[in-house]
């Protein structure tokens, strides 16, 4: 396989913070079980030591989530030029923050804590996830209305696209990302049978999703604090047709 440095990645990895801007609905970001923490930060450091090189980045625990939807890409250009012009960033969320609420009045929304699985660590490509089991697939139920959010009036001026090159992105799975390469392998082989064993240890783990939060990704792959960086959060269980929805400060 071609593996290309991620840039983005490459810059965290220096410590360094680069600007971003872009809009996401997300959850189970800072707010996983405990013992989610705790095997994540075991699994980091082992694969880390299995590895032998420092060919992957792994992200800090705090920098887990699971995106919803990316309604603003901080990777197209809009997003782009958003992170330029700081200046438009609160109008164009005000926009998405109308449309999201709209759908999350719907009568078909979904009002209750859903129940996932945190499976294990997987290094299919070029980019590690962790699979989040969705029996019930409320959040692809989500995604479905958040679909026809896209077509709210309130967008129209911002050229919403969700077919390629896209603006606005759903994920076909449920996941967080929480490695990507920042420079190809010694040994590709090698690395990838280390970090299959690692991940062989995990052990699956029960969770709710309770709150969706829509915040700004102005750090590369929510590498942010929470509180500054959330504009709303959407409480599953407190939901009624109708606005309902708590806005932190």
């Amino acid at each position: 396989m071609s593996i290309s440095a991620d840039a983005w990645a490459a810059a965290l990895a220096r410590g360094e913070t680069p600007e971003s801007f872009g809009i996401v609905l997300t959850t189970l970001w800072q707010t996983t079980p405990p013992e989610l923490k705790e095997q994540y930060e075991s699994f980091r450091k082992e694969v880390a030591e299995a590895a032998g090189e420092d060919c992957l980045y792994i992200y800090p625990y705090h920098a887990l989530h699971c995106t919803v939807a990316s309604l603003c890409k901080f990777t197209c250009k809009f997003g782009s030029d958003l992170a330029k012009d700081k200046s438009r960033q609160g109008e164009v969320v005000k926009a998405w923050q109308t449309a999201v609420d709209n759908a999350f009045s719907s009568p078909k929304m979904i009002r209750k804590p859903i129940n996932v699985t945190v499976n294990k660590p997987q290094l299919p490509g070029t980019v590690g996830i962790i699979m989040i089991d969705n029996p019930d697939k409320e959040v692809f139920a989500i995604r479905d209305l958040l679909r026809e959010a896209c077509k709210d009036p309130v967008l129209q001026k911002y050229n919403v696209r969700t077919e390629i090159p896209e603006t606005t992105h759903f994920p076909n799975i449920v996941h967080s990302s929480f490695a990507r390469f920042i420079r190809a392998p010694k040994d590709e082989k090698k690395l990838r049978a280390a970090f299959a064993s690692v991940a062989e240890k995990w052990k699956p783990i029960q969770a709710q999703i309770k709150q969706i939060h829509l915040t700004t990704e102005t750090t590369p792959y929510m590498h942010m604090e929470k509180k500054s960086n959330v504009a709303k959060t959407y409480v599953l269980s407190e939901l009624k047709e109708g606005n309902n929805s708590k806005e932190l400060e």
